[in-house]
């Protein structure tokens, strides 16, 4: 067990002992196992309530939600307590509650933040291979980004990565006849879609800066920064990100011209704001003609007044690549384990890696095979869809949350905001970076 846990066991001891107050309150639930006792037990399992830690918010939450109270009034066996908060605040609670001896059943994470989980112990992966599941039926880089040293420690249920948003009208209105698909035409179609006060685009003569009107791209300036920089670090075939890395040395080339060409987009070409705080609200406002975000904001599109369109990530260096990430559902460790609650929730896990087409209406593109195809597909989905084969997933290191936390202070914050606020030499960007990203590794 490594020595951050305790650390982190003793900052939240307080959080703790208000979970084992919550936890014997919980008691009652036996109250409503007992009330379904007259109905078919399934597969042997007892009438039992069981619990569910996920950290959705939004549309997110209202659609898991519904699985759940699906699967609640599917049978009569099982029921799923189902609690949802802030990722960084449902960990909290996962972990206050382990250590309070009253771990959830299930836990939902990302596969990037599984490493810390597999190191404290606090992870159980032979209730993943009691569930004797097919690598046949997920998608391989879902199945994968679940493994820590070639141990599947949890069940795919989605994946999300990065597109191109754009806005078909402005783009006809410009006479572009499709979206960018390298950097050199993002450039240019940002440019002409970058209008100021007086109809000049950025590529015209006399266009003013200091008077945008319409901006021709845009991007979210936060930790989503740095996860184009990993994207375009990996269209130059480069990597420095590994499960087991106890030391990062950048290549202060390929890491600076990814930095540069973000930089760039701000400050040379002007077609993006600087400090953007919410680039889907200046797209749905018709404000930027396009913009990079996640396939979660597909299913809050539907009302808007004018028509849009999804592309591929833009191929800007020299291979594809786009940055992603994928839930999981793990089985926490417990140092009371209930048989007939593990078997719960393995059936509930099941069930629900085997029903998630529901989830693909929230944006989310469902990680088992069959529940793709089962699935109705928003429009706009396409794009993602066609990523899948070369998203790249942060690694399931153990300091993988510590690395590229997005809350301050983190590495990838200062590095985007060096960036994107401040305009500092691409070259010093990636100096204090590395120097920063190693400082954390040394420090934990």
């Amino acid at each position: 067990m490594r020595k951050g846990f305790k650390k982190f066991l003793a900052a939240t001891l307080t959080v703790a002992m208000t979970a084992a107050l919550l936890a014997g309150c919980g008691g009652n639930s036996s109250d409503s196992s007992s009330a379904k006792s007259d109905s078919t037990k399934e597969g042997g399992i007892e009438p039992c309530t069981i619990t569910y830690y996920g950290g959705w918010t939004g549309a997110d939450l209202e659609k898991m939600q519904a699985l759940v109270d699906d699967y609640n009034s599917s049978q009569d066996t099982v029921t799923v307590e189902f609690t949802s908060l802030q990722w960084s605040d449902i960990f909290t609670k996962f972990l206050a509650d382990y250590q309070a001896g009253a771990s959830p059943d299930v836990v939902a994470m990302h596969t990037f933040e599984m490493g810390q989980f597999v190191d404290m112990g606090v992870l159980d992966a032979d209730q993943v291979k009691a569930l004797d599941l097919s690598e046949s039926d997920y998608v391989k880089t879902a199945w994968d980004g679940c493994k820590y040293e070639d141990t599947l420690y949890g069940v795919p249920i989605d994946l999300n990565m990065h597109a191109l948003y754009y806005n078909e009208a402005l783009l006809d209105a410009a006479g572009i006849e499709n979206a960018p698909q390298t950097g050199d035409e993002l450039i240019d179609t940002a440019m002409k879609l970058t209008v100021d006060a007086n109809g000049r685009n950025a590529a015209e003569e006399g266009f003013d800066k200091n008077n945008i009107k319409q901006y021709g791209f845009g991007f979210l300036q936060n930790h989503h920064t740095f996860y184009q920089t990993y994207a375009m670090m990996n269209q130059q075939g480069y990597n420095p990100f590994t499960d087991d890395m106890k030391e990062i040395s950048l290549d202060a080339d390929k890491t600076s011209k990814a930095i540069q060409f973000v930089e760039d987009l701000i400050y040379k070409y002007n077609v993006t704001p600087v400090g953007e705080k919410s680039p889907i609200d200046d797209f749905k406002a018709g404000n930027v003609a396009m913009i990079i975000d996640g396939n979660w904001q597909l299913s809050g599109l539907s009302d808007v007044s004018f028509k849009w369109n999804t592309a591929e990530y833009p191929q800007i260096f020299d291979e594809k690549a786009v940055w992603g990430a994928s839930e999981l559902l793990a089985f926490p460790a417990s140092k009371n384990p209930d048989e007939n609650k593990q078997a719960a929730a393995r059936e509930f896990v099941k069930w629900l890696s085997e029903n998630s087409a529901q989830w693909a209406l929230s944006g989310q593109i469902p990680a088992n095979v069959q529940s793709q195809e089962d699935s109705e597909k928003l429009p706009g989905i396409d794009a993602f869809y066609a990523e899948m084969d070369y998203v790249k997933f942060l690694p399931a290191n153990p300091l993988s949350v510590s690395l590229f936390s997005s809350k301050a202070p983190s590495p990838i914050l200062t590095m985007a905001q060096d960036a994107t606020l401040n305009n500092k030499d691409a070259g010093e960007i990636t100096s204090q970076f590395e120097k920063d990203l190693n400082d954390v590794m040394k420090n934990n």
